[in-house]
């Protein structure tokens, strides 16, 4: 295979240099990573070394580009009702004396509404509330946004339309989300209690100073959150609708991205009654991730076709004897220490064709006999990913609403203790997955 490289080595070396030069752009964001990513895909069509044709049929996965779209309008149309801000502020007065159990409430609510909306999403929509507990208690909210980026990188591990990641192995795969929740529901949560705990004690200072301001919380009015109770019971109908498409599709016949471009117009229907409205849906859009899932599906096709990838598998099953549970132990942790630094959706869109091409090398069967891979993959990036504020979407969120409303939450400051927590939860993750799926 490496003298097949050798006799083409400038679509190898031209396909490998700009999905290099992409990735890092988006990384480290010097200019816009959609207009990155799609500039980067267009090249290697212009030169021909992926085909259009190709492109449009085989690498883009159009269900997942659709079930995204679906899912961020969701989203950005159901924050007008405020329906989950209500839902969080009511159930902290309920707790309000008690600063640790306003944590836990914050975090079960974060993570299922990561579950059900995806993680970014889901801190857009708490991240302001979370911002007004910590101002109303005059305590810094950082154990609360911390604890908040870990629950949505969490709970968005469990479902299918939880991550970008799960969407694009999800698809590629064939796994749905009764799938999802079935496996990694457990390590979720208990990856969730043993980090809250942590933070409880690395915090436990701050944890003592809200006893005396339960007026103070009990003064919020939860209803000011509503536009108007009939557009939060109806948003709050249209998420029931969702999440139980979620889980049957298959039985309707309908894919996932139906499902959610369903839903979202549904949602635009009970919350959109004016331009402006219309404009703030639009201006909470994710256009930007949606074009950097597309770009990197035909930048990482590029990997494919000059063989980069075959390549790649090969020297991989050398490394492991052809051993799937050594295999799957191996990119668990590599995508897991990768998505602490690195955004996780390019290094998914690379691992995607890597592990179908494992399955080629292996002689697989039977789809599922990849499972394992795939849950490897899926684990490393969701767990990994709240290494860093730069790992995940939600992590970038949270420092952006922080550092806007004056609050120091810097890159180094949740690194110091986010990263040694991820590191822990690594390592938990890798135990769980060898004794209880490989």
């Amino acid at each position: 295979m490496i003298s097949e490289i050798d006799t083409a080595f400038w679509p190898v070396y031209t396909a490998a240099a700009v999905f290099g030069i992409v990735y890092v752009l988006v990384v480290t964001e010097k200019i816009n990573g959609g207009l990155a990513a799609i500039a980067g895909a267009l090249v290697l069509l212009v030169l021909g070394i992926v085909d259009w044709n190709a492109a449009l049929s085989h690498h883009i996965a159009w269900n997942v580009l659709l079930l995204m779209a679906g899912m961020t309008i969701t989203a950005a149309a159901a924050d007008r009702s405020g329906i989950l801000q209500f839902a969080a502020l009511v159930l902290a007065r309920a707790v309000g004396s008690s600063l640790p159990a306003v944590l836990v409430i914050v975090t079960v609510l974060a993570a299922a509404a990561a579950a059900l909306l995806g993680s970014g999403p889901a801190l857009l929509l708490l991240a302001p509330l979370i911002l007004r507990i910590g101002h109303t208690l005059r305590i810094g909210p950082v154990p609360f946004l911390i604890m908040s980026v870990i629950a949505c990188n969490l709970g968005g591990m469990t479902t299918l339309a939880g991550s970008v990641s799960n969407m694009m192995v999800g698809t590629a795969a064939h796994i749905d989300t009764r799938d999802f929740a079935a496996r990694l529901w457990a390590p979720a949560l208990i990856l969730l209690a043993v980090h809250m705990g942590l933070l409880m004690l690395i915090f436990r200072k701050e944890m003592r100073r809200s006893a005396e301001r339960r007026a103070d919380i009990q003064a919020l009015n939860p209803r000011l959150c509503l536009s108007n109770r009939r557009s939060a019971l109806l948003s709050l109908g249209v998420l029931v609708l969702l999440a139980a498409g979620l889980l049957v599709h298959e039985n309707l016949g309908m894919g996932s991205g139906t499902v959610a471009a369903a839903a979202a117009l549904l949602m635009i229907a009970v919350n959109v009654r004016s331009a402006e409205d219309a404009r703030q849906v639009r201006a909470h859009t994710d256009f930007k991730t949606l074009a950097v899932v597309a770009g990197f599906y035909i930048l990482a096709g590029g990997l494919v076709e000059t063989g980069i990838t075959g390549e790649i598998a090969v020297k991989l099953l050398e490394l492991t004897n052809e051993n799937k549970s050594l295999t799957a132990l191996l990119l668990f942790a590599v995508s897991g220490l990768l998505a602490a630094v690195l955004d996780p959706v390019p290094l998914t869109a690379a691992a995607i064709p890597l592990v179908q091409t494992l399955g080629l090398q292996m002689e697989v069967v039977r789809p599922s006999d990849l499972n394992e891979l795939w849950w490897a993959l899926v684990m490393g990036c969701g767990i990994g990913s709240s290494g860093t504020l730069a790992g995940s979407v939600a992590g970038v969120l949270a420092a952006g609403l922080a550092q806007k409303e004056g609050y120091r939450f810097s890159y180094l400051s949740y690194l110091m203790i986010a990263f040694p927590l991820t590191l822990l939860a690594l390592g938990a993750g890798g135990w769980y997955l060898y004794t209880h799926i490989l």
